[in-house]
């Protein structure tokens, strides 16, 4: 299995759910998933966040993807997941 790096970088962020937006212009650790086969970004390859509920990212909506070593990776998921910590400590607005 692959492991990258990428900044998630939305076009239209209606096509997520709210919490996305708590990852705009960040640095995330993504996998590989599948191609997607249906909808506006028919064709395209998509990846997934671990431990985040974004859910499937098409490939037009991540900048700067490149593979990285599965450690830098661990490391991305780890900041990721201290984060979803804070996201979900914070009270609300």
């Amino acid at each position: 299995m692959m492991h990258f790096e990428a900044v998630f970088n939305p076009t239209d962020q209606t096509e997520y759910n709210s919490e996305a937006q708590n990852y705009v212009g960040k640095k995330l650790p993504v996998q590989e998933g599948w191609v997607i086969d249906e909808g506006p970004h028919k064709g395209q390859q998509c990846y997934y966040a671990p431990n985040t509920r974004i859910g499937k990212i098409p490939q037009s909506d991540l900048t700067d993807l490149r593979p990285i070593p599965f450690v830098r990776w661990e490391q991305l998921y780890s900041s990721i997941e201290l984060e979803n910590d804070y996201i979900e400590l914070r009270p609300a607005e």
